[in-house]
């Protein structure tokens, strides 16, 4: 059971909060489909060299011993 002081002095400060305002974004805001959205996959510049068929189809032969 909580403990509840006598003092009101005691209590925390009641927190305002700003329902309709999006200006300031809040670590409690829900995200919005805006945020879900992405320009499809992501590649990066610096990829690997592409290896050959042959390559690939060595290095598989030797992993699968």
């Amino acid at each position: 059971m909580p403990v509840i002081p006598e003092d009101p002095k005691s209590f925390p400060a009641k927190e305002s909060s700003n329902k309709g305002s999006d200006s300031q974004p809040d670590s409690s805001q829900k995200a919005t489909m805006q945020d879900h959205l992405s320009k499809g996959p992501q590649i990066p510049d610096n990829m690997p060299p592409k290896a050959s068929r042959e390559e690939i189809e060595a290095r598989m032969k030797e992993l699968n011993k």
